[in-house]
């Protein structure tokens, strides 16, 4: 038997608009919003949950909220995509969700061009985090379905190469570490609490999407044949 939950609004913070204004989502309008265009699958054994959090913006050096919804896994959810009410709230899409996005070669330039100030304001290791622990893997993972996506990686993984030094890299990669967005910004305990309100299933498989795109990172970054 299946068990664990199913992603109804994926991750959604916080975005800076053309003005450098903070707009956040209010995430209890946006799921009324989703339950009114849904009622067929509303009912007590959905356990519906609003897991929240807190994101730091690096690039703007500024927190936003991080939320996202989850339900109990049922036969009826199984083929849910939130893909298809993301007008909803595609403004708010963390990177590496299926929002409409941009360019694929827009996103990892601006990722890339972002890196000089957050090594400045918080430090190599930081920037480490974001570039290589978060935005290469929400991209390679995004990648392994979509190949306009793929034929980027190598001219990304040749940028990341010259902004660092392959020590440096080598050192990252060394280095036990927590990975993805909330796990290089977060300190200890804010990760714990982060990580209790996901059941096992969750775990287990976000853990697994990550090694295994850690494991690829480490390969095109150290030149290193797949075995």
């Amino acid at each position: 038997m299946v068990v664990g939950r199913i992603v109804i609004i994926p991750f959604l913070h916080g975005k800076v608009d053309a003005g450098g204004v903070l707009r956040e989502p209010d995430i209890d309008t946006i799921f009324k919003k989703w339950m009114d265009r849904h009622p067929e699958l509303l009912g007590p054994e959905r356990d519906f949950k609003i897991i929240r959090g807190t994101l730091h913006l690096m690039a703007e050096g500024i927190e936003t909220d991080l939320v996202r919804v989850t339900a109990r896994f049922s036969s009826d959810l199984e083929a849910y995509d939130p893909a298809e009410d993301a007008d909803l709230y595609d403004e708010f899409l963390a990177d590496g969700t299926d929002s409409p996005p941009q360019k694929p070669h827009k996103i990892w330039i601006e990722q890339c061009a972002a890196v000089e100030k957050i090594e400045s304001d918080y430090g190599t290791e930081k920037a480490l985090g974001y570039l290589i622990g978060e935005k290469l893997l929400n991209f390679l993972e995004v990648a392994e379905g979509k190949p306009e996506w793929r034929a980027e990686i190598p001219e990304f993984i040749e940028t990341i190469k010259q902004l660092f030094e392959k020590w440096q890299i080598a050192e990252f990669f060394e280095t036990p570490r927590r990975l993805g967005v909330f796990g290089h910004i977060a300190d200890e305990s804010q990760h714990e609490a982060w990580r209790r309100q996901m059941d096992d299933s969750e775990k287990l498989r976000e853990d697994t999407s990550k090694l295994l795109m850690f494991e690829w990172a480490r390969q095109l970054l150290m030149d290193e044949q797949p075995e």
